[in-house]
This record gives C-alpha cells, sequence and structure tokens, in this order.
C-alpha cells in the first residue's frame, strides 16, 4: 500500500478556515461557535435621509382669517346672484292658517333668471317655516298668516337678486340689505347666501331674521335700539349692521330712519325671533 501524504489534507483545512473567515468579515451565514443553531450576521447599513416632499406643519403659513371693516361688511362665501330680470314668479304652495287675529296673506317668488341655493321649494319651505313658527309674529296673538299661491295676498316675500336689491332698497349707504317697500318684501339674495357678521357664521338663524324683520316692516313695526346691553336684539334692530348701538349710528352716518339711537354703547346678541 502506498502512503498518503497529509500536504493535500492540510491544505484542505487552510482553504476551508480562510473561507469561514471571509464569509463572516463579508456579512454572509455562518455557524456560532458552540451551538448547533445558525445564525445570520445582518450588517447594518446606514442610508442617507430622503427629504420629504411635504413641508412640515411648523413651515405651513396659515391663511390669514377675514377680518372685517364693519359689521356691515358682506362676508366672504359663495357666488351671488348678481342679476335677475325685475320680474318675479310665485312658487307654488299654500298653507293652513297659523296664529290668531287678524289674517296676512302672502306668496313666496323669486326673481326671473337667477337660481335660489337649494331650490325654490326650499327657500319657499323656510320662509313658510319661519313665519308659522310661535316664535315669530303669530307668538302676539294680533296676527294670523297663510301662505297662498293663487289670488291677490297681503304682502310678497322675494328672493331678490344683488342688483334689484340695492335698485329697490337702496345703496345710499353702501351695503347690501333688504327691504319693505309697499307690499313687497324684497329679501337680498346677497345677503341670504353670505349673511351678517353679527351673527358669526349662523346663516339659518340670519335667514329666520331676514324674514322676520322685513315681514315685521310689513306688519307696521319700525326699527329698534339695543335696549339691555348684553341682552337679545330686538327683531326690528337693523341687525344686518351690527347689534352694537354705537356701531349702526356710525355706519348708518346717523340716520336711523326714525327711530331714536343714542350713543350709549349697547351691544346686544343676535336675535331673529319677535317672541324669542
Amino acid at each position: 500500500m502506498r502512503r498518503r501524504s497529509r500536504i493535500p489534507l492540510v491544505l484542505a483545512v487552510a482553504v476551508a478556515l480562510a473561507a469561514i473567515g471571509f464569509a463572516t468579515a463579508k456579512g454572509l451565514p455562518s455557524q456560532a461557535r458552540g451551538s448547533g443553531t445558525a445564525h445570520v450576521v445582518v450588517p447594518v447599513v446606514n442610508r442617507p435621509a430622503i427629504a420629504s416632499a411635504e413641508p412640515s406643519p411648523a413651515a405651513i403659513s396659515p391663511k390669514p382669517a377675514w377680518q372685517p371693516r364693519n359689521s356691515a361688511e358682506l362676508p366672504p362665501g359663495p357666488p351671488i346672484p348678481a342679476a335677475g330680470s325685475g320680474q318675479f314668479h310665485v312658487i307654488p304652495g299654500a298653507s293652513v292658517r297659523s296664529g290668531t287675529g287678524s289674517l296676512h296673506t302672502y306668496t313666496v317668488e323669486v326673481e326671473d333668471g337667477i337660481a335660489v341655493p337649494g331650490g325654490d321649494d326650499r327657500f319657499g319651505a323656510i320662509v313658510q317655516a319661519t313665519l308659522a313658527d310661535p316664535h315669530s309674529w303669530i307668538g302676539g296673538g294680533r296676527i294670523a298668516v297663510r301662505r297662498i299661491d293663487t289670488g291677490t295676498p297681503r304682502f310678497h316675500v322675494r328672493f331678490t337678486s344683488q342688483r334689484t336689491a340695492r335698485a329697490r332698497c337702496g345703496f345710499d349707504i353702501p351695503v347690501d340689505v333688504s327691504c319693505r317697500v309697499g307690499p313687497d318684501v324684497y329679501l337680498s339674495a346677497a345677503r341670504w347666501i353670505r349673511g351678517a357678521v353679527a351673527y358669526h357664521g349662523d346663516l339659518d338663524s340670519y335667514r329666520q331674521y331676514m324674514v322676520n324683520h322685513e315681514v315685521g316692516h310689513a306688519f307696521g313695526n319700525g326699527h329698534r335700539p339695543c335696549p339691555v346691553n348684553g341682552g337679545p336684539a330686538p327683531v326690528m334692530m337693523q341687525q344686518t349692521f351690527s347689534v352694537s348701538d354705537n356701531e349702526i349710528l356710525d355706519i348708518s352716518g346717523g340716520s336711523a330712519e326714525g327711530v331714536v339711537i343714542h350713543r350709549d354703547g349697547k351691544v346686544c346678541t343676535p336675535n331673529p325671533w319677535p317672541y324669542p
């Protein structure tokens, strides 16, 4: 028998040991000493931070809040029907009598050529519900109302474009307002859609105020000042201007349409009802 050389065996062991060392250095799998479980060495890679495309919240400047010059300024909001035909159509719909006392019939109308937000029927429903509410003028026991859509009413409640409202109600004081002229109650689309500063964005309450205030003129009521500082404003106060006596005097230039308003510093809270 020939004697085998020991050199290949030694060389094989050396190669194996070198391979293990190379695998460990490169982060490849190797077997830990004294254990039958294989452990994987996971290299830690320091990746560069990726810049976010979105700015941090602190870097975003908040949009400045709208600041009115005075309480009579028209708030920002959706587009306003600027001009209609000047003619009106009656919205179909009638109601039962609400309240006791002298009956006043009315129609609900929209100027031709403009659209009411939510549609004609919704506008009619808001007007009808407001006037039939026990906090409205029927609450005093001397007035009853009924909506009609045929015949001749005692007064008309009309949704009116900005241009027509300015023409019928006047714009000498450059403020969008609603008004009553004879048997016609003109509700300004500008105010119906945007509201008034005094109502702090409460559009539903302001619309009730519009209806009750202008219909109140149709019932023979004039403007009133704030009677008690901090108390609810009378519905016949010019709340579209302000709920502050001083500010109403400033905005109106001292003309309050026959009502005596003193510069007394009284400020009321907004109120849409004759009998709150």
